[in-house]
């Protein structure tokens, strides 16, 4: 460099902007001192940064394990699992917010999930009665433990807050927790027996 100003000029254009500014160095002694400057740079900027960004990063997963472990303890069927168990079920559900008049579950199509309805209410399209899903209530679960396809689309009335569990994670939870798999398949049964609607022994609710 010609000079020190233009020295301390070329430092901070490198340490403000991608890659270098608009003068680099051309003597081995300027090379070296643009070096440590950009090493300086890192250890300054670019690694604190890095550190602030991966402990923001915990703590959104951090608060997203508490809201999803609150939406889990709010389902009935697993209100009588304790704490760990719980946390267990947490990695398994996928939170969803459905707007109204959106068809979770369409006829015919591949019965590859379970739902369990957080807030808001759905409704399944049954002939000549539709049946009402709330707060507490699941649905889906016929299809998977059949082998059936959907037969029958449920619909929010309004804006509905889900917890999906997908086919492979339901047969780990059913295996997992025998207790559950027993009262889903009580409450499949029971539903099946009555026949709600005049027809629910050929559809996919709960």
């Amino acid at each position: 460099f010609s000079s020190i100003p233009e020295a301390m000029w070329w430092a901070v254009a490198t340490l403000t902007t991608v890659g270098y500014g608009d003068v680099t160095p051309i003597t081995p002694l300027g090379r070296f001192f643009g070096v440590i400057t950009m090493f300086l740079g890192i250890g300054m900027f670019a690694l604190p940064t890095g550190v602030i960004a991966t402990g923001f990063a915990n703590e959104v997963r951090k608060r997203d394990f508490v809201v999803n472990w609150r939406l889990v303890s709010t389902v009935p069927l697993f209100a009588q699992l304790d704490a760990t168990q719980i946390a267990e079920i947490v990695g398994l559900l996928k939170p969803m917010m459905v707007p109204a008049n959106y068809a979770v579950l369409r006829l015919g199509e591949e019965a590859d999930a379970m739902f369990f309805v957080v807030s808001g209410k759905l409704e399944v399209e049954t002939h000549p009665n539709p049946v009402i899903l709330g707060v507490g209530d699941f649905f889906g679960e016929i299809g998977l433990l059949q082998g059936r396809h959907r037969m029958a689309a449920v619909i929010t009335l309004t804006e509905a807050q889900l917890l999906e569990l997908s086919a492979g994670d339901f047969w780990s939870l059913m295996e997992t927790h025998p207790a559950i798999h027993e009262t889903v398949k009580r409450v499949m049964e029971e539903r099946l027996a009555q026949g709600e609607a005049g027809s629910l022994d050929d559809l996919d609710i709960s």
